[in-house]
């Protein structure tokens, strides 16, 4: 996707909303999106429809990914005054959550690999900070589609209160992995996988001392 129509084309069709749809939501005319196909769109903009298609607007902007090896290409791409001082720049950590059978991993999350851009409205309308986001890299296709191998994940740290079929970063036994959590009438949990050849892993009492929530899953990005 080597322009800005065709990124946005690819958030639209990912969130299931039509141009026309995206303009009303952002408070525009539907006949606005007709200047967005022609390229003519403001940073304003830019944000607005970052934080209603869940992507990051440095993204739509620049079209790099996070991860570290095109973190110093997007930071000379943004280090304008003008668009840098427009965003909030979150760590992208080394630490990686599996998502297929588990791996054995240490939560190094002072090891950071580079930074990615957010505007301020999506991190407010999200409920995080700089400080209680981290960015971390999926393993396995456990959560496919919604989450894939090698995608990048946000997670809340200060989230860490179960919400009833919420997605979070968890470590169980000495496995690192994202899952979606049910809570059971007898007080167990549930580690549900999206995709369907993954079995359901169980915290009981008993090996739930072995159990913790890292964050709570709230954006993502391949």
């Amino acid at each position: 996707m080597e322009n800005l129509v065709d990124r946005i084309q690819f958030a639209l069709d990912k969130a299931g909303i039509k141009w026309s749809a995206a303009a009303i939501k952002i408070g525009l005319s539907a006949q606005a999106a007709t200047n967005w196909k022609k390229g003519k769109i403001g940073k304003d903009t830019i944000e607005k429809l970052a934080n209603i298609l869940d992507v990051d607007a440095g993204w739509l902007l620049t079209g790099k990914t996070a991860e570290a090896s095109n973190m110093e290409t997007i930071e000379s791409i943004t280090a304008t005054d003008d668009i840098k001082d427009r965003f909030i720049w979150v760590d992208v950590v080394e630490a990686s959550f599996s998502c297929g059978t588990g791996e054995s991993i240490e939560f190094h999350f002072d090891a950071i690999n580079g930074k990615i851009p957010f505007s301020p409205s999506f991190l407010k309308d999200k409920n995080v900070t700089e400080k209680t986001m981290k960015i971390i890299k999926a393993k396995g296709d456990s959560m496919a589609d919604f989450i894939k191998d090698g995608d990048l994940v946000g997670i809340n740290l200060a989230q860490t209160d179960i919400v009833d079929g919420e997605i979070y970063a968890v470590y169980l036994a000495g496995d690192g992995m994202i899952k979606q959590i049910f809570k059971e009438a007898d007080g167990s949990l549930i580690l549900h996988s999206l995709n369907e050849k993954y079995r359901d892993k169980v915290v009981t009492e008993e090996n739930g001392k072995n159990f913790k929530v890292i964050g709570r899953q709230f954006w993502r990005a391949g």
